[in-house]
């Protein structure tokens, strides 16, 4: 609950406006709905009291039907206006809220602690942020107005008859409450079966999908299909225990406002006989004890997805929490200086790093300095698994160390602002992420106002150039997902063109070359050198032909950096591979 509230409050506090004017307008259809009723009930009793009395009693039915025209224009017009604004707010809300949400789930990324496969992840978080939109359209709207509006009703028949205004009262409590009980333990945990059958199908199906081949090959494919459908099955099973519950809400709500049109009738009929109201007005409660339950129709719409809200509102404000660090370190670097590069200066400097991936694993890294002299180049090696990832993802700043500092261009990392960081260093690597997309498009995400010719030029420098004009479509060629149409090669190269339209002065190159056969690796090295003339580098690496042109040669072992003296003595090469 506490994380429903603290989603609706940020909503609040984002379109306070479109917010509350929401709510306001949301009585309007919800009080012309049982003013409509009620006007309807009198009018209807009225006229037949007055044809019954011979011309005895005179009844103008101008200013009612006048009154159930008004009532009737302010209903439609009303949930109108009330939709459209509401809507709109909760959209232009979720909009923010995915950033905030897709900064945790990087921030959990970074630190290590997500368990999920990235596109169970994915989904689960799509999944949930979608689901808060009925936070406010089918929780905060709907409750407010059968809340608000019941109270005023009752009050305003208080003074016909107050015994029938109590029993009004008590039975849309009653209803109230047993929809608030189907958001509790039991309703939670069968969300949370849901999302679970829900997460194992998409795993299964995705596994089928991408691993058909192989399945194919291996004999594994009907298994595999078979346990699909298995996950199929428990989602329907799921599924319709979900929807009797929904149904059974919705059987007791109805049964609910068939009794309060019983009480209320015996009651108001009861203060008519006792001669505390007339005739016509029993027909008055009788109808708006047919309208009130129409406010907990809405609810019980919707009470089957409460749990299922609670639950996307506690892993979503969980996210939230995650980025939070990171969001308010963002607002805080906005005014930070540009970093400098002098020569003769260190571009990137860091002192007593300590780095662990959880609070009780050992550490990885272990008073970590280094300094890198712009215009340097440095070569980090050592064993698979010592930490030189984990060290050029903290200097990129997509791992935080839990001790030490790291300056770039004698600026602290933590107070950089986001856009300088970016401007200043970039970072190359194993694994390029191509987009499913055209070549231009992929380019330009360094650089979104970057030129055709802006583009050519990187091409150029990165060797691709005349691949790319081989092609019919030149920069509009379009690259299948995970870049399909380039070749391991091609595409670590496309990563080097993206890097050079950035132009920064900080290279970081982890594993550059790894799984590329020798040829096409010297041709990524011969491009990479060629862009990285002048600038300051950091590499990581397990290869020999990394280290030529190497300022400096590194070691990282035990957690420890010791340098290496040039050249490399023959017990270093053993440690590098030849290709």
């Amino acid at each position: 609950m506490r994380s429903s509230l603290r989603i609706i409050w940020l909503l609040q506090k984002e379109e306070p406006l479109a917010f509350w004017g929401g709510l306001i307008l949301a009585f309007i259809p919800a009080i012309a709905g049982i003013a409509l009723m009620a006007v309807s009930g009198y009018f209807i009793t009225a006229t037949a009291l007055a044809g019954l009395s011979a011309g005895a009693i005179v009844y103008s039915t101008s200013a009612a039907s006048n009154s159930i025209r008004l009532y009737a224009f302010m209903r439609i017009f009303g949930r109108y206006v009330e939709r459209v604004i509401t809507h709109d707010a909760t959209f232009r809300f979720l909009a923010n809220l995915r950033s905030g949400v897709f900064r945790g789930l990087v921030a959990r990324e970074g630190n290590g602690t997500s368990s999920q496969r990235s596109a169970t992840a994915l989904s689960r978080v799509v999944s949930d942020v979608d689901q808060l939109d009925g936070l406010f359209l089918r929780l905060v709207v709907p409750l407010s107005s059968a809340t608000i509006i019941t109270g005023l009703t009752l009050v305003i028949l208080w003074d016909y008859s107050p015994m029938a205004s109590i029993a009004l009262g008590a039975v849309q409590a009653a209803g109230l409450t047993v929809l608030a009980r189907s958001g509790g333990h039991r309703q939670k945990a069968q969300a949370r079966k849901l999302n679970t059958a829900r997460d194992a199908l998409r795993v299964r199906v995705s596994d089928l999908v991408r691993g058909r081949r192989d399945l194919s090959v291996f004999g594994g494919l009907e298994q595999q299909r078979l346990s699909a459908l298995k996950a199929v099955n428990q989602l329907d099973e799921v599924q319709e225990q979900n929807e009797l519950t929904e149904m059974r809400n919705q059987a007791v709500i109805s049964t609910m406002s068939q009794v309060m049109v019983a009480v209320t009738f015996l009651f108001a009929a009861y203060s008519y006989q006792q001669g505390q109201m007339e005739l016509q007005h029993i027909a008055l409660f009788a109808f708006v004890a047919l309208a009130l339950p129409e406010l907990l129709i809405s609810l019980a719409n919707s009470a089957g997805s409460w749990s299922k809200m609670s639950g996307a509102a506690d892993r979503v404000r969980s996210l939230l929490t995650s980025g939070q660090d990171s969001e308010a370190l963002q607002s805080a670097r906005s005014g930070s200086e540009a970093p400098v590069f002098e020569a003769g200066k260190d571009a990137l400097s860091l002192k007593d790093i300590r780095f662990a991936y959880t609070p009780k694993a050992a550490a990885i890294l272990e008073g970590v300095d280094l300094a890198l002299p712009t215009g340097s180049r440095t070569v980090i090696i050592g064993p698979s698994g010592a930490g030189k990832s984990t060290l050029a993802a903290i200097v990129a700043r997509l791992q935080t160390p839990q001790n030490g500092s790291v300056q770039i261009g004698g600026v602290e990392l933590n107070c950089l602002a986001e856009d300088k960081l970016r401007a200043a260093l970039t970072v190359v690597g194993q694994r390029t992420q191509i987009f499913h997309s055209t070549i231009a498009e992929n380019l330009r995400i360094a650089r979104e106002d970057a030129s055709d010719a802006d583009l050519w030029e990187a091409l150029s420098h990165a060797g691709l150039k005349e691949l790319v004009e081989s092609r019919q479509e030149k920069l509009e060629t379009r690259l299948g997902e995970g870049g399909l149409g380039l070749s391991g090669g091609e595409g670590r190269r496309l990563a080097l063109a993206r890097a050079y339209l950035r132009d920064p002065e900080i290279w970081v190159a982890d594993e550059l070359t790894e799984g590329l056969d020798h040829a096409t690796a010297d041709t990524v090295l011969a491009s990479f050198r060629a862009m990285t003339r002048g600038k300051t580098v950091l590499m990581v690496s397990h290869r020999a032909s990394e280290l030529e042109c190497a300022d400096r040669v590194l070691v990282l072992e035990d957690g420890k950096l010791t340098e290496v003296t040039l050249p490399l003595s023959d017990e270093i090469k053993d440690r590098l591979r030849d290709d």
